[in-house]
């Protein structure tokens, strides 16, 4: 009788011999082998993109949030004065870490300076969200090799399993 191997063994965990590495078990258990490692390195990789997704995204909301505070805090020329906004200026420390460019110390800007740095949070913004949008694609793409993984084990076990009766039912001679 075939050797059943656990769903949560890696191929790693199989202990044999090089020249019988796998020569020992089963189809049904080389299956399960190959395809639990495939879904594992699938999940792995799914869960790395989904977090440097979710961080990019929080890069996202800050950089809105800090629009929305100089908006706020723009006055009817189109100047900036953010020296009595403390919150407004770490902001703006913030922002530096995430590419955007201001002038050490600087507090008040002129119409043209703070237009330029509003456009500055908004390209930066962008590129995020441009970068987004692709690692969401490259989810899917996952989560579609998860369900062709999924879909060929079952597969693969049906039809070997077809086989296997077909077999019986041939030795007994139906």
């Amino acid at each position: 009788m075939s050797e059943q191997v656990n769903n949560s063994v890696s191929l790693d965990e199989v202990e044999l011999e090089p020249q019988q590495k796998y020569g020992d078990l089963s189809l049904e258990s080389l299956v399960m082998l190959i395809n639990t490692e495939r879904l594992k390195s699938i999940e792995e990789k799914s869960h790395d993109e989904l977090l440097e997704l979710k961080t990019r995204q929080e890069k996202v909301r800050k950089l809105h949030n800090l629009s929305k505070a100089i908006n706020k805090n723009t006055n009817e020329k189109g100047e900036l004065d953010i020296s009595k906004d403390l919150e407004l200026q770490q902001m703006l420390k913030d922002a530096e870490e995430l590419g955007i460019e201001v002038k050490e110390g600087k507090l008040k800007f002129k119409k043209e300076e703070r237009d330029r740095l509003v456009e500055n949070i908004r390209m930066t913004t962008e590129d995020y969200n441009t970068l987004n949008e692709m690692q969401l694609q490259t989810l899917s793409r996952l989560n579609s090799e998860r369900y062709e993984s999924y879909q060929l084990a079952r597969l693969t076990m049906k039809t070997h399993d077809d086989t296997m009766k077909k077999i019986a039912g041939g030795i007994v001679g139906r």
